[in-house]
């Protein structure tokens, strides 16, 4: 463009922004100045454009991108390849274990090793003692009688029969359903108390025995 002592309203509207941008030449410059202090178009516009480009200039310094730390890089590589060649030498190993049948027998014969040597030495649980109406008691000496009661007698008509003859659970049920009673009479000779169990339909066997008599 040829530059002329001035510009028209036109051209130098036109040549603002790169007046701003530094673009122009001397020359070019001071005509679209010296237009726009005689404009005050022009003049308004080139302050907003300077404006404009001290806003960004600005904005560019504050926003400035912090440098990468490289420690903090190099050192998350290096974690990962380090990683990455445990577990190769971990491979590496297993290979070589499973590769050889020696190998392989002397890792089944450890692992059954330790096998037995936890079924040996674990811990035995330690037996609850406790006592059941299935085990044989150790009775005083004196007269008892023996029982079976019939199967369908639920316990709570046991405990009526019982209360009605004045009789209290010793002993049992073995494993055979053996009952042993004792009674608050000491003599059962005449029988009365016997023949009266044996003669109840839930009784299906019914027996004194004696306990210390020699």
């Amino acid at each position: 463009m040829n530059v002329r002592e001035s510009v028209s309203h036109e051209q130098a509207v036109e040549l603002l922004p790169w007046l701003v941008n530094d673009s122009l030449g001397a020359q070019e410059q001071e005509a679209v100045r010296a237009h726009a202090k005689s404009c005050v178009i022009c003049r308004r516009e080139l302050l907003d454009l300077e404006e404009t480009r001290d806003s960004i200039v600005s904005a560019s310094d504050s926003a400035m991108i912090p440098e990468p730390d490289m420690r903090n890089i190099n050192a998350r590589i290096d974690a990962l390849i380090d990683r990455q060649n445990r577990g190769r030498e971990l491979l590496s190993r297993l290979r070589e274990v499973f590769d050889s049948p020696w190998r392989i027998a002397f890792a089944a014969q450890t692992v059954f090793l330790i096998v037995l040597a936890g079924v040996l030495f674990w811990p035995e649980p330690r037996s609850v003692e406790f006592t059941t109406l299935s085990e044989t008691q150790n009775l005083a000496e004196g007269q008892y009688i023996r029982v079976v009661f019939s199967p369908d007698l639920q316990q709570p008509q046991i405990n009526t029969l019982l209360d009605a003859h004045a009789l209290t659970i010793v002993d049992g049920p073995s494993m055979r359903g053996v009952y042993t009673l004792g009674f608050a009479n000491t003599n059962i000779d005449d029988g009365t108390l016997l023949s009266s169990l044996q003669a109840n339909s839930n009784v299906l066997f019914a027996e004194p025995v004696v306990i210390g008599a020699e």
